[in-house]
């Protein structure tokens, strides 16, 4: 399995992410332990005597933690790459903290305590300061220690146009970023030996062994037009490498598309390399498919008892159906479903895309209606040979005609759920399928999951897509 690429710029940050986490905890604490004194010392002229002892907020001190870190992580103020100016990055911290309060207040409400509403409003105002001060002054540390060497990452331009030269530009004019130019790839043949005061390194081509001979920490690709196969293919050959690749949007993406400013100074990129997807996430996302697999077994149990009876008395055959996918790292294994195709049906034929197929059964047309048919699937899911989330297992000779690049897909667990689904299921095509499955890849994490699980519900009740 392909390991986690991360530049020096990138270690840097995930220890500014963790730094902030800290800091932001002390912060919350600090407000709650700020707010109390200051309750205390209000003149009983303008408010009655608070007669709460310091243990019952003490108490509740995790739980307003919780939530604010909550509402830090809801603002995006732990997406370090993201482009903010002081002024911005202030607003968004008051906005957090703003949202932190109301989130207290409900959780007050709900718990039917009778906290001091005093002691809200000054929780709100002493969060606020202490949120300010202490980002702002992490802030001021994270911009000088970037611009020193050992955080910097040597960077190389793909594309020697208009777009590169910019990226350039502003890399230059942004020292704190942490990127070091190393120079230029070039697309087209017979290119300078150096554009805009840079080297330019050689040819899209040789871009595994330009990474491996100038030991690049990054790339960024600044060419819109590039061929995504092409580009993708010349990626999956720096696999061993430990460079990390970065797509900058081109004027189509920013009058079209709907990305957030991050990474490069003013410039959108986007990711192409794979989100570290940490042991402990991996562990719980594990546990997760396991307890909820017996939960809706046990919950499906009538569907049991009375689809298989069903299926045999239709088709003569057995109830369910076996077939062999592709799974974790391309290792085969035996896929369950309900039968929902005559037994004389091709069982590696591409499935059914209009639901007047002929080989699908009266009781398999109802079956595949409301996503009943994949019900055994959770038996994968069980064992571990699928999770709840994740790409589509493909049959093997579908695999087998993939490029090298989309064999990525295989490197997470496949899933009975995923992004294809909730956003088209089989109404697109299998290239737009390794499409969403790659966004998946790149930026899952178990909130996402929890987000596509809650998704897909609906998706299954109306029956959008399915055949």
């Amino acid at each position: 399995m392909n390991r986690t690429v991360l530049s020096p710029r990138q270690r840097f940050e995930r220890s500014i992410v963790a730094a902030l986490v800290v800091c932001d905890i002390f912060a919350c604490l600090g407000a709650v332990a700020l707010a109390y004194v200051l309750r205390l010392y209000v003149p009983e002229d303008w408010l009655t005597r608070l007669a709460h002892p310091p243990e019952l907020y003490a108490g509740a001190a995790p739980v307003v933690v919780g939530l604010w870190l909550l509402a830090f992580f809801a603002r995006d103020l732990y997406d370090v790459g993201r482009f903010r100016s002081r002024l911005a990055e202030a607003i968004a911290t008051l906005g957090a903290v703003a949202m932190a309060t109301i989130l207290v207040a409900a959780a007050s409400f709900l718990s039917r305590t009778d906290y001091s509403r005093a002691m809200l409003i000054l929780f709100w105002f002493s969060g606020s300061i202490l949120a300010v001060v202490e980002r702002s002054l992490l802030s001021r540390y994270s911009e000088r220690r970037l611009s020193l060497p050992d955080a910097e990452s040597l960077t190389a331009i793909v594309g020697c146009g208009e777009l590169g030269q910019v990226v350039a530009e502003r890399i230059e004019r942004f020292e704190t970023l942490g990127y070091t130019l190393a120079g230029f790839i070039c697309v087209r043949a017979n290119p300078p030996e150096r554009i805009a005061g840079l080297p330019v390194l050689g040819h899209l081509d040789d871009l595994r062994a330009i990474c491996a001979e100038h030991e690049l920490d990054e790339v960024l690709v600044a060419q819109p037009e590039l061929d995504v196969d092409r580009l993708m293919g010349l990626i999956a050959e720096c696999g061993e490498l430990q460079v990390h690749f970065d797509l900058v949007a081109g004027p189509l993406e920013l009058l079209t598309g709907s990305m957030e400013i991050a990474g490069v100074a003013d410039l959108p990129v986007v990711p192409l390399g794979r989100r570290h997807f940490a042991a402990w996430e991996q562990v719980v996302k594990r546990a997760a498919d396991a307890i909820a697999s017996v939960v809706l077994l046990a919950l499906t149990a009538l569907v049991w008892l009375i689809v298989p009876p069903l299926i045999r008395r239709e088709t003569g055959a057995s109830a369910v159906f076996e077939q062999t996918r592709v799974g974790l790292d391309g290792e085969p294994f035996t896929m369950l479903k309900f039968r929902t195709m005559r037994p004389e049906a091709d069982p590696y034929a591409l499935s059914p895309t209009d639901e007047a197929d002929e080989r699908i059964t009266p009781v398999g047309r109802w079956l595949r209606r409301f996503s009943l048919d994949e019900l055994p699937q959770l038996i994968n899911v069980l064992r571990g040979e699928m999770s709840l989330v994740g790409p589509r297992p493909e049959m093997p000779f579908l695999v087998e005609s993939y490029q090298p690049w989309q064999r990525l897909r295989l490197q997470v667990r496949p899933g009975l759920t995923g992004l294809w689904q909730i956003l088209g299921r089989k109404d697109l095509p299998l290239v737009e399928n390794i499409e969403y499955d790659f966004y998946y890849i790149n930026n899952r994490s178990l909130l996402m999951d929890l987000v596509i699980i809650m998704r897909t519900v609906p998706v299954v009740l109306f029956g959008k897509g399915a055949y």
